[in-house]
């Protein structure tokens, strides 16, 4: 399959999901429309979508989250996989999700 043109050549390792005749990016990160909640999607497995804050949202941690390096944190996770339960695959979620907000150019609103 040859490369869209609106994928940049990247050498980030697991950066595109391709599945039958679909490419897209692995790592999604949006703003909802009404509730302006920053939103990380996850198209590889195991897919989800979790909202993305920093430390200082108390509410972000009264559930399941994940906290990253840099402050952020993951939390109200919608999965549409079954949820990691090792810490391996919870750390690999936790990288991922750091790589992918770090090379994001265009920095969320919180």
């Amino acid at each position: 399959m040859s490369k869209l043109p609106h994928f940049a050549d990247t050498a980030e390792e697991d950066a595109v999901v391709v599945t039958d005749s679909v490419r897209t990016d692995r790592w999604i990160i949006g703003e909802g429309t009404d509730s302006q909640f920053e939103y990380l999607v996850h198209v590889g497995a195991p897919r989800f979508i979790c909202k993305v804050d920093v430390d200082d949202d108390a509410s972000a941690l009264l559930g399941f989250h994940l906290e990253l390096d840099n402050g952020e944190i993951l939390y109200d996770f919608v999965w549409y996989d079954a949820a990691p339960t090792t810490p391996t695959e919870r750390q690999a979620i936790v990288d991922g999700a750091s790589q992918a907000l770090a090379r994001n150019t265009r920095k969320l609103g919180f």
